[in-house]
């Protein structure tokens, strides 16, 4: 019995001996993960240079006129838009240019898809309903 006992604190002695080893240096890997794409800014729009008023009053009536002419297809607000074809109020100057959404207007060009109605809101109407879509705007999502 002797021998066996020699021989498991000898099995001992090289267990603890190997424990107290120095343990080797664990090896990183880099991952590529590839960069999010980066965000699509807010259209900059320059409400003076293009005769947008910006007070609270033609804000409140261009969300008006939205309210009653755009909501049905384009959402409110942050609302999501109700048709697909339609991009929501707060992304539609990323789509389409103040200066020539202002333009096509006012002067009555149709803007936008076959689907979409012909408005004629005048200079004035015009002018604050581009008030309030300049308020609201956002950056689209990434694609």
């Amino acid at each position: 019995m002797r021998p066996l006992l020699f021989a498991l604190a000898a099995t001992g002695l090289a267990l603890a001996a190997a424990c107290t080893q120095e343990t080797e240096t664990p090896v990183t890997v880099a991952l590529e993960v590839p960069d999010a794409p980066a965000p699509t800014p807010a259209p900059v729009i320059d409400a003076a240079a293009l005769g947008i008023p910006m007070d609270e009053g033609s804000i409140a009536d261009g969300r008006e006129i939205a309210v009653h002419q755009c909501s049905n297809c384009h959402g409110l607000d942050s609302d999501a838009s109700l048709r697909p074809e339609a991009p929501p109020l707060r992304y539609v100057l990323s789509v389409y240019p103040a200066a020539s959404l202002a333009e096509d207007f006012r002067n009555g060009i149709h803007v936008g898809h076959e689907d979409m109605p012909d408005f004629v809101f005048g200079d004035l109407g015009m002018d604050v309903l581009l008030s309030y879509l300049v308020s609201i705007q956002e950056p689209p999502p990434a694609e």
